[in-house]
């Protein structure tokens, strides 16, 4: 066969290429032309009808449907929808050997499926084409795999040099003929070559798959842009260690990437992941020593002012006089997503710092603490604008579910921020997590109970409870779970019997038991409140605090 009738396009072969084979000359497609862009991966004598053990995407079967005279029509028709399901590229026929009746309801079948049915010459034999086909994809996959050597090389070449994301994506732009942006979702940022293209507000995503050369995860992305327009493109995920919503986006449909194109991107994508990397690394480096910057302002671990100002000029948030702290906890409510609470935290820290750029923030586990500089008490931390971030947190389906307790300290001094770190510990200590879920608390609208995390002293504190509901506490914990789950349902029988799983005569029955022994009456406001406020000083004074003997 001549070199120069095999296509040489680093495109995938199709079933257009097919027919310009020379075995193929003066061959007729019978029906199927809507399919004749389907990519060929190899081609074999069919043999029998079992399709469905051998069959693979982009087979082109060569045949002359002999192995399906023994089948009834339905047979026939059920061999033809698992042709069109297994995504055969593609059937040549030769005549001579089936009968009319067989070839008609084929066709149509065919047809139906948008099958491309080719009869080549009866005078060419099988070994002819095989030998066509298979060798031109051979030659096909070598050249998409020098082409794919070279673009490695080349990109290997401008790794060296440490480009930018923007350089990038510019050099992709060059190769792929189209707009090519990079996105960071939790961050909001885009970079791309062309603004009006690439600053998108928001992207759409679902997955979708390749039959082949596929290293990283592709999507199908629906971008919508500020004037309620969308547009179409591929977005491929960027691997990395610890950000998970970093984008390429190849403003082109998924269905006109080629396979070259593919290998292209795989390998831009991997160069992005490489910068990714440096940046994650340059950055983990600052978060862990601010971390601890952060950490030991908080807690008031530095011995002397000079100490705290070399602090916080270091940590860059001595600009102003006062200074706010204010705590997050987040709860996932699925166990199974608890890996996820870093990205819930991440996304969090990320809104904020964009919000209040001269604030600081220390990470423990399920908490965020932050500090802010600010001018005066009326320029701290704006409680409605930190919910509406939560509350876009919530309502994001990209976010496992959660819940979260917000708490915000009084305005401070710079020597007193450990106190302002105590007011929302307190806080946080003070009611329990049922309480408040998805709430916050601003410590100058306690009120009244500004006087339990004032006093300090767990004896003196310990002190205030009501004998009787210490005795209670001390022993029957059961019985003073239930009158505190009775008194925040505010007497709700039925209510308090769901919280505790129980039956509400149980309830009744426990109720009515502490009234007699203990002589505490829930349906007395004194009694009411003797009880709530118990249960406050126990979450001060800690999991461990146990009540003496009378």
């Amino acid at each position: 066969m001549a070199e120069s009738a095999r296509p040489q396009s680093r495109r995938q072969m199709i079933m257009r290429d097919v027919l310009r084979l020379p075995s193929l000359e003066g061959a007729d497609v019978l029906v199927g032309n809507s399919g004749l862009d389907r990519e060929v991966t190899n081609a074999m004598v069919m043999e029998g009808p079992d399709i469905e053990k051998w069959g693979r995407p982009g087979l082109v079967l060569v045949t002359s449907l002999f192995a399906l005279i023994p089948l009834d029509p339905n047979e026939r028709l059920e061999f033809f929808d698992k042709v069109a399901g297994i995504g055969i590229a593609g059937i040549i026929y030769k005549p001579g050997r089936t009968p009319v009746e067989l070839l008609q309801p084929s066709l149509a079948a065919c047809e139906a499926r948008s099958i491309p049915f080719v009869q080549m010459k009866p005078t060419v034999n099988f070994e002819a084409v095989l030998m066509d086909v298979m060798g031109t994809v051979i030659d096909s996959n070598a050249q998409l795999l020098d082409s794919f050597y070279e673009t490695h090389r080349k990109t290997m070449r401008l790794a060296l040099k440490q480009p930018s994301i923007y350089e990038v994506v510019s050099q992709l732009k060059e190769r792929m003929g189209c707009e090519v942006s990079f996105f960071n979702k939790i961050d909001d940022a885009h970079v791309g070559t062309e603004n009006n293209v690439c600053n998108f507000e928001s992207m759409e995503l679902s997955e979708f798959r390749y039959q082949r050369y596929q290293t990283n995860r592709y999507y199908n992305a629906t971008l919508r842009y500020s004037d309620s327009h969308s547009e179409r493109a591929l977005a491929v995920n960027i691997p990395s260690q610890s950000i998970s919503s970093c984008y390429l986006v190849v403003h082109t449909t998924p269905e006109d990437v080629s396979a070259f194109q593919r290998m292209t991107i795989d390998n831009y994508v991997n160069l992005l992941s490489i910068e990714l990397l440096k940046q994650e690394a340059l950055n983990q480096q600052l978060y862990n020593r601010n971390n601890m910057l952060v950490h030991d302002l908080l807690h008031g671990r530095y011995i002397s002012n000079s100490e705290v100002d070399g602090a916080i000029e270091e940590l860059g948030i001595g600009t102003h006089a006062l200074y706010q702290v204010m705590l997050l906890r987040v709860s996932v409510s699925d166990p199974s997503q608890t890996e996820r609470m870093r990205d819930l935290l991440r996304t969090f820290q990320r809104r904020i710092h964009r919000l209040y750029p001269n604030s600081v923030f220390f990470e423990s586990n399920n908490r965020l603490s932050f500090i802010r500089n600010h001018t005066s008490g009326s320029i701290g931390f704006d409680d409605r604008e930190i919910t509406t971030i939560l509350n876009d947190m919530h309502n994001d389906d990209s976010q496992p579910h959660f819940s979260h307790l917000l708490v915000l300290s009084s305005n401070v001094g710079r020597y007193d921020i450990p106190e302002a770190n105590a007011e929302v510990l307190s806080v946080y200590k003070l009611f329990d997590a049922d309480q408040l879920a998805n709430r916050c608390v601003k410590y100058e609208d306690l009120g009244l109970l500004k006087f339990l995390i004032d006093i300090g002293d767990s004896s003196k504190l310990a002190s205030y409870i009501d004998s009787r509901v210490s005795r209670l506490r001390r022993e029957s914990p059961e019985g003073f779970q239930t009158l505190v789950t009775l008194c925040k349902c505010e007497c709700s029988y039925s209510a308090a019997a769901s919280q505790l799983f129980v039956h509400p005569k149980t309830v009744r029955y426990r109720i009515e038991r502490i009234r007699n022994e203990y002589g505490i009456d829930v349906h007395n406001s004194d009694d009411l409140m003797q009880v709530l406020l118990t249960e406050k000083i126990v979450m001060l004074l800690g999991p461990n605090w146990k009540p003496l003997a009378d």
